[in-house]
């Protein structure tokens, strides 16, 4: 399970940050999101030298309530990676059907009420504590309105968790877009024509020293480079990489602090496996971004206010060839 409950404040936490957010986790006391249940729960593999991806478990002598909404939906989840998911499955998980863009975003009020509020409706996707049941007719799924989300980081894990059930929804900006067709991958020889706004871009990143501290090097603005490339020059050997460019203005300081912590924890620890060649296999560490193609710079996409992410994962095994 990717996310636990602390027991005396019922605050929600992700195993991929605890490591950095709770350096005193080894005195907390974690257990299962649904208070119905509450089974205790333990941190694992969330140091840097883990090759598996951070996450808590069951302590051996206890269970889940066969009830455990939560564990069942991280049952759908598990199974979900591997095969295709009939519609009351996905039915019972839910996923983002909405990605809403709000201005007010990046204040900090805003953000912390509207994640309260679309907790409540957002299921396994959001950060609440159960998750509800959404609409379904018996051939195809219903599109739902309800699960709003205004934040990439679930829209990438139902595409990540769900490889083949892609075939789901989402509206943006008042259209709507199955999840196959809204990801975009930025490789070789990717023209600058091909990333459009109103995708989600993603790419892998460099892993070297120019991506190390990224966040500090200058006042305004954050650039990360990729791996994929507009061109090669025949003459020099170059390549015209793409990169990533953040405002720092438009993110609130709360905001830019928790993109900042994750990229340099997942950077590091990707960056120390690639040093010492021991990467496992599909690994790689990406960017996932909602931007647009800078207007002077047609390599530099442009983050458009807090919409990026970074997964160091089994990325590439669930891309289809068309995809990436």
């Amino acid at each position: 399970m990717n996310k636990a409950r602390l027991e005396n404040t019922d605050e929600i936490v992700f195993a991929d940050e605890i490591f950095q957010l709770y350096p005193n986790y080894k005195e907390l006391v974690f257990v299962c999101v649904d208070k119905k249940c509450s089974t205790r729960m333990a941190p694992a593999c969330i140091k840097k030298n883990s090759k598996r991806r951070p996450h808590f478990k069951k302590y051996r002598n206890l269970e889940h309530i066969k009830e455990c909404e939560y564990a069942i939906l991280n049952e759908l989840s598990q199974k979900g990676k591997d095969q295709k998911l009939t519609n009351t499955q996905v039915n019972k998980i839910g996923y983002p059907s909405v990605f809403k863009i709000k201005e007010d975003i990046d204040h900090d009020d805003n953000q912390n009420h509207s994640e309260k509020n679309n907790d409540k409706e957002e299921g396994i996707t959001g950060r609440g504590e159960t998750t509800i049941l959404y609409e379904f007719d018996s051939e195809n799924i219903k599109f739902n309105k309800s699960n709003r989300v205004q934040s990439i980081d679930r829209i990438v894990d139902w595409y990540l968790g769900f490889p083949y059930n892609r075939n789901v929804e989402i509206e943006i900006n008042g259209n709507r877009i199955e999840y196959q067709y809204f990801f975009k991958g930025i490789k070789e020889n990717t023209k600058s024509s091909e990333l459009h706004n109103e995708r989600i871009f993603y790419g892998r990143i460099i892993l070297s020293d120019k991506n190390r501290g990224v966040f500090n090097k200058y006042d305004n603005s954050v650039y990360l480079t990729l791996l994929g490339f507009q061109e090669k020059d025949e003459l020099t050997g170059r390549f015209k990489n793409y990169s990533i460019k953040i405002n720092k203005k438009n993110i609130s300081k709360t905001l830019l602090s928790r993109i900042r912590n994750k990229y340099d924890f997942l950077f590091d620890k990707a960056y120390e496996d690639y040093k010492q060649e021991k990467i496992p296999e599909n690994f790689s560490l990406y960017a996932f971004v909602y931007g647009k193609i800078d207007n002077e710079n047609e390599t530099i996409l442009n983050v458009e206010k807090h919409h990026i992410t970074f997964r160091y994962d089994e990325v590439r095994k669930t891309m289809k060839e068309n995809e990436y």
